[in-house]
C-alpha cells in the first residue's frame, strides 16, 4: 500500500511502516489538516503492475486481495486522524515516470509518485 501526503508521511505495502516527518505547528493555530494519498490501483492493470514491480514479492497475487487490505488502510488512515485521498495510479504513467527518474518500480517509487500526483492536484485545485 503506497501512502503519501503534504507533510510526508509514506506507508508502503504490506509492512505498513509510517514514517513521519512533523512540520513546525505554530502555537495558538490549529494544526493543519492532514491529507494522506494511497495509490489507488485500477483492477484491469493489476496484472500489469505485477509484470514490472520490482518487489513482487510485496504485493498481493490479486487485485481483490490488495483491494481488501487497501480498504482496511483507508479506514484505519481515517481514524489516525488524516484524511485519506485516493490516488489513482495509471501503471504506463507510472512505469514512464520511473523510467524518466531512473527508478526501480517498487514501493518507495510507487509512494514517491503518489507523493508528487498529490502535490500536482493540490497546486491545480
Amino acid at each position: 500500500m503506497e501512502f503519501a501526503n503534504a507533510q510526508p508521511k509514506v506507508c508502503d505495502h504490506k509492512e505498513m511502516k509510517m514514517k513521519v516527518i512533523k512540520g513546525n505547528i505554530s502555537k495558538g493555530k490549529p494544526p493543519p489538516k492532514i491529507l494522506g494519498g494511497v495509490a489507488w490501483y485500477y483492477p484491469h492493470q493489476w496484472s500489469r503492475l505485477l509484470e514490472v514491480a520490482s518487489d513482487r514479492e510485496t504485493l498481493e497475487d490479486c487485485y481483490e486481495d490488495w483491494l481488501r487490505l487497501a480498504e482496511k488502510a483507508m479506514f484505519d488512515i481515517k481514524k489516525s486522524g488524516i484524511t485519506p485521498k485516493k490516488v489513482y495510479i495509471d501503471v504506463g504513467n507510472l512505469v514512464e515516470w520511473c523510467s524518466a527518474n531512473r527508478r526501480q518500480v517498487d514501493g518507495s517509487a510507487r509512494s514517491e509518485f503518489v507523493h508528487m500526483l498529490l502535490k500536482e492536484a493540490d497546486t491545480s485545485a
